[in-house]
């Protein structure tokens, strides 16, 4: 490398850094003066969810097998409310999973990343279908669009659909070209600079059918409280 090119290259390196130096203090200077959006959940999720239902058997459950491993998910996860609530009527199973981070407490791709296709794999289940961002309707109500997969182990299988809400909108997992390296610039296309919106990851299982739940009394009304966190709404963007 010649002197007058390595002079150019020092140069050129000079330039990168204090742009990204820049860039970070506008960003700083950002943030420091305009304040997250304001959160919209204002009443706990176990509020929410419905704990009493003519003819259901209801109860919450730990988010692991033990107090201790639950703990330590509730830590690693760092929400800031969740519940995991139980209905069953008869041989029919319903498990409602809620999550909620509120307004710049998580990353979008930390607090959407645990789903059924990573957590319930790696704890022995085979997923046997999936489908992204279908059709989800509940009355009148058209929902966002879910993330749907058929989960088996040890002989019995589990319908779930899942939800990523990010600022109230449903957020995509389907990949188009295998894992991105430019996540964070793909977050920052899709949703701005400012990421600090709120956050719901909502998970719907059951050994029944969609269609047959809708056919069973007081199924409705779980559905209900998925439209009073938001889930009633607009369509799926962006790709994790």
């Amino acid at each position: 490398m010649t002197p007058f090119s390595s002079l150019h290259m020092k140069k050129i390196i000079l330039t990168l850094g204090i742009a990204i130096l820049l860039s970070a203090l506008g960003l700083r200077a950002y943030f420091a003066f305009v304040p997250p959006p304001e959160p919209t959940l204002h009443e706990a999720l176990s509020d929410i969810v419905p704990s009493e239902l003519s003819g259901w058997k209801i109860k919450d459950m730990d988010m692991a097998e033990s107090p201790e491993s639950s703990a330590r998910i509730t830590d690693f996860l760092n929400f800031d409310d969740a519940i995991f609530r139980v209905f069953e009527k008869g041989d029919t199973f319903v498990g409602l999973y809620i999550a909620y981070w509120t307004p710049g407490k998580a990353s979008y791709r930390w607090a959407g990343a645990h789903t059924p296709d990573t957590c319930w794999v790696q704890n022995g289940w085979t997923c046997t279908d999936r489908e992204y961002s279908i059709p989800f309707q509940h009355g009148e109500a058209q929902f966002q669009p879910a993330e749907y997969g058929v989960y088996e182990k040890s002989g019995s299988a589990q319908n779930v659909y899942f939800w990523h809400l990010v600022g109230g909108t449903a957020f995509g997992y389907k990949q188009q070209d295998g894992h991105n390296i430019f996540a964070a610039l793909i977050d920052i296309k899709h949703h701005g600079l400012d990421l600090r919106q709120e956050q719901f990851f909502v998970r719907l299982s059951s050994n029944k059918s969609l269609e047959q739940l809708k056919k069973t009394p007081g199924f409705d009304q779980i559905l209900d409280s998925l439209s009073a966190i938001g889930l009633a709404g607009v369509t799926a963007t962006g790709a994790l």
